[in-house]
């Protein structure tokens, strides 16, 4: 494997840990001053800003009032921004416009910091038709988290792409060849394909099923690259950066041989979560620029 892909795959990581850090910081500010105005709390996070004169909002308790009615419009700006995603993805003049990978993790981010916003700007009042937008924003937030999972299931270049059976087993080839440069490789190799266990039928089961048969496997599968790792650590004829490297091979090899194994799986139940996650997409959309539209014209929600 070449420098320049070393270096995009580790930069692929980085990413989704810098938007993670971000929204958690936010989520808990945010959540932190709904409880402290909710509650009627003498400090809260905006007072301490207007005695610094950057602010002028006052605390409220209700959606329309204070930094609330705010967070409504930037809950809204994220789930609209948060569908470029579907454009890159479609469209054929957004293909430069960067790796999907990195479009998907904006996507996930944006999809549950609206969803935060929009429930710190209902000041915890759900009712209302509008709340049926926002318990399917909530579904929509949360089924984005198994979506990802059997996104990354797939074989891909750091692009994001499919890989076709041919790069799939050229990448293969090139795991082999650096894995057969270490003994110590070889037989980590053996001792942890050797021990493979799990269903064979994954693709031919119910949907449940299968899913449950693939998370199993991913657990078996980090168990036993767990004990591969303990394995080389106790190793002291070995130096710390051979066994390092032997072990990302190894796990390479191993994570793109079971993705192998499940592609029809993993294929079929992104499929069945498409026709779960999109259609409370789109109840979301069509209910909350309805709660919008209605707000405009008669200063009531819906």
């Amino acid at each position: 494997m070449n420098e320049h892909k070393k270096l995009a795959a580790e930069g692929n990581k980085l990413f989704p840990i810098i938007l993670a850090a971000a929204g958690a910081v936010t989520i808990v500010l945010l959540l932190l001053e709904s409880w402290l105005q909710m509650t009627g709390s003498s400090f809260t996070i905006v007072k301490a800003l207007n005695e610094s004169g950057l602010t002028a909002y006052q605390p409220a308790k209700e959606p329309n009032h204070g930094i609330w009615h705010l967070m409504g419009w930037f809950g809204t700006a994220c789930f609209i921004i948060m569908m470029l995603y579907s454009l890159r993805k479609h469209f054929r003049f957004m293909t430069d416009a960067g790796p999907i990978r990195y479009w998907l993790d904006a996507h996930m981010f944006l999809g549950i910091l609206g969803t935060v916003l929009v429930t710190v700007h209902s000041t915890w009042k759900f009712g209302g038709i509008v709340s049926i937008s926002y318990w399917s924003a909530v579904l929509v937030a949360v089924s984005g988290f198994l979506g990802r999972y059997l996104y990354v299931q797939i074989p891909r270049s750091i692009s994001g792409n499919e890989l076709r059976m041919d790069e799939v087993e050229g990448i293969m080839q090139d795991l082999n060849a650096d894995i057969e440069k270490y003994a110590a490789g070889e037989m980590a190799v053996k001792r942890y394909f050797d021990s493979i266990t799990g269903p064979k039928d994954a693709e031919h089961r119910g949907a449940l099923s299968a899913l449950a048969a693939l998370f199993v496997t991913d657990v078996q599968n980090n168990l036993r690259l767990l004990g591969i790792w303990r394995e080389l650590r106790a190793d002291a004829r070995l130096p710390d950066d051979v066994k390092g490297r032997v072990f990302r091979l190894v796990r390479e090899k191993s994570q793109l041989a079971r993705s192998v194994q499940f592609l029809s799986t993993s294929h079929k139940l992104l499929h069945y979560w498409h026709v779960f996650h999109k259609p409370f997409a789109i109840i979301m959309f069509l209910i909350m620029f309805a709660h919008i539209g209605v707000y405009f014209l008669f200063r009531v929600k819906v």
